[in-house]
């Protein structure tokens, strides 16, 4: 056997994320987006000096329909760069249930250990047809995820014994003011999934009122649970995340940011109170994490990181 397949520190770094999920402490993963182009991107750089705070990197599949690296080939990149342990995107809209299988066989191979699926965002553009495929849809592609886990992949619409198991520990995205989100999250639980993530968030209340309404219909979410956060310098960068993400902001908190003599600064101040409310709310009922997106702004990245953190 090559002796890649033994290196020390790639086994080292494999279920770091897991094991974190696993002790008694509080999550926190960060996001990075793959280039444009054939380049690493300047985000590693700034990462690596907040890198210990952090217990895992996230890398987008291809976000809001636009090219971007290989989020599979981006993590290895990022794990092998920082020493961290990553969780590479993958998304149902771009290919068909061949081609995933390959690319989560691959992603193994490469010492990759985590995935995080979703069913992606609708394709954009100029484009008179633009088309998606969806072949599977994220619930689905768990459950494929874990019967590779098992040594059997689908193959013509049967399920193949491969040689090997694959050993992947699985995220789904969760919705919290979205219908019928305590129906959707049953039925992935109950599918596989391991640990889910949220969009960014700016209203604690909707995420209190989803773990309510969990709650009156019986739903136990005993998967950890992380927060989406996302610092922004502007009011500009702010309307823009939120038009994307179609998400709204307490009328009391755009006033509270309007009226700071620093935007960014209170911005943070507003994410590390929200996260500070729902620790306090749903631990230790429910295991609580965050996970930042600063969408390039590492600068504020690092400052949110370093407030949940207790620095």
């Amino acid at each position: 056997m090559p002796s890649y397949f033994r290196n020390e520190m790639i086994v080292k770094r494999q279920k770091m994320f897991r094991k974190r999920l696993k002790e008694n402490a509080t999550p926190i993963t960060y996001e990075i987006w793959s280039p444009r182009g054939c380049q690493v991107n300047r985000h590693l750089q700034a990462v690596s000096d907040f890198k210990d705070k952090l217990d895992a990197i996230n890398i987008p599949d291809n976000p809001l329909s636009t090219l971007r690296i290989s989020s599979i080939a981006y993590a290895k990149i990022v794990m092998e760069c920082l020493k961290v342990d990553v969780i590479p995107h993958i998304n149902c809209r771009d290919r068909n249930l061949l081609a995933l299988q390959s690319d989560i066989l691959g992603a193994h191979l490469l010492g990759i250990r985590n995935l995080f699926i979703i069913g992606g965002d609708k394709p954009a553009g100029k484009r008179e047809k633009p088309k998606g495929v969806w072949e599977v849809i994220s619930t689905e592609l768990c459950k494929v995820v874990k019967s590779l886990n098992k040594g059997f992949a689908y193959d013509n619409g049967k399920l193949t014994k491969i040689d090997g198991k694959t050993d992947f520990f699985v995220g789904g995205a969760i919705v919290f003011d979205r219908k019928n989100e305590v129906k959707i999250i049953s039925e992935k639980i109950e599918a596989g999934f391991d640990f889910f993530q949220s969009q960014i968030t700016f209203d604690n209340k909707k995420v209190l009122n989803f773990f309510q309404e969990a709650e009156k219909e019986g739903l136990v979410i005993n998967k950890p649970v992380l927060i989406g956060l996302s610092p922004q310098p502007s009011e500009k960068a702010l309307n823009r995340v939120l038009k994307f993400l179609h998400a709204e902001i307490p009328e009391q908190g755009l006033s509270r940011l309007k009226c700071s003599d620093d935007f960014a600064e209170e911005l943070i101040i507003m994410c590390s109170e929200i996260a500070d409310e729902l620790k306090s709310a749903l631990s230790p009922k429910y295991k609580i994490g965050f996970h930042v997106m600063p969408l390039g702004h590492d600068d504020l990245g690092r400052k949110i990181v370093e407030e949940l953190r207790g620095k």
